[in-house]
This record gives structure tokens, C-alpha cells and sequence, in this order.
């Protein structure tokens, strides 16, 4: 017997516009202060399976090589009866992140979210500083979803652009 698929969750109704496949058509950008410039291509897909809440998965790789780069996946929801969102992470070097924010505009396409909480496996890339803060915010406009990713380490203790990407939705 196969998985059912329910409709839409009730509470996601909020946030149906997010559901399903965002792509960059253009390179994304990386930047931070201690390491050297990149481009990469990424992928976030969003899906509903009828629970309340959204799965969640982003995948990136390099532009020439198509080699990949960086994965995550978890679960996005929405705090019933409020613009609350959390977004449960892991991803491929080790990191397990819970950020909250909020819708934070009348039209409910702006999402703010902020680490709340960043724990590491033994697992985790060594060579890499620590991560102690996270902010990601999602932006729709028209048809795109624009995307910016800050965080600090503990080499670079405020908050610093890392990410910069602009996604067309495919599906």
C-alpha cells in the first residue's frame, strides 16, 4: 500500500503560495569574510503531504561541475491562529538548526527567521568555524522567491550575508 496524500493542510493556507519546486536559474551567490567568493545553483522543494506542516528540502550544486555542494532538509510550520513560522534543519555537514520568526508583511510574503537553537554532530566538517547564528529571510516577488542567508561563527561573531539567491517556481 502506497502513502496517502491529503489536500492542504488548514493551517498552511497562509503559506500555499510557498508550496512546491523553487529553482535558481541564474547562479546564487556565496560570500563571507573568511572564505573565498562562490556560485553555486540550488533547488528548495516544498511539499505538503496534509499534515501541518510543510516538508522541506534544499539542495545545491556547483555551476560547472555539477558536483553537490550542500543539503538540508526538515519541516516548516505555522503556530496555529498567528504569523509564527519554525523551520526544523539537518544538513550533509553535521548541523541541526531550529529557527522561528514570522510572516512579517500584510501580504504574508515576507518570512523572517531567526536561530533559536544550532547543535553539531561529532560528524561535523572540523575544519569549518562554528556556527553560533543563523537568519534566513524568504521574500516573494511575483513569480521568484528571493532568498538571503545570514550567519555568524565563531570567527565572525555578527550576523554576515552568506547567501544571496533568486529562485523561479517550476512547479
Amino acid at each position: 500500500m502506497y502513502m496517502k496524500i491529503f489536500p492542504l493542510h488548514e493551517l498552511l493556507h497562509v503559506l500555499a503560495w510557498l508550496e512546491g519546486t523553487w529553482i535558481t536559474d541564474e547562479p546564487a551567490v556565496g560570500t563571507y569574510p573568511t572564505i573565498k567568493p562562490f556560485n553555486y545553483f540550488d533547488e528548495i522543494n516544498i511539499t505538503s503531504i496534509g499534515q501541518p506542516l510543510f516538508n522541506y528540502i534544499a539542495q545545491s550544486w556547483h555551476p560547472e561541475t555539477g558536483m553537490p555542494m550542500h543539503r538540508e532538509t526538515g519541516f516548516l510550520q505555522i503556530l496555529p491562529d498567528t504569523k509564527k513560522i519554525a523551520l526544523s534543519l539537518i544538513n550533509n555537514i553535521g548541523m541541526f538548526t531550529v529557527e522561528q520568526g514570522d510572516l512579517t508583511d500584510d501580504n504574508n510574503t515576507i518570512i523572517d527567521l531567526k536561530s533559536t537553537n544550532i547543535l553539531t554532530t561529532d560528524a561535523s566538517i572540523p575544519h569549518f568555524a562554528t556556527v553560533t547564528e543563523t537568519r534566513r529571510v524568504f521574500t516573494r516577488n511575483g513569480d521568484n522567491l528571493e532568498f538571503i542567508f545570514y550567519m555568524a561563527t565563531s570567527k565572525t561573531p555578527e550576523l554576515t550575508e552568506h547567501l544571496r539567491a533568486k529562485y523561479r517556481k517550476v512547479t
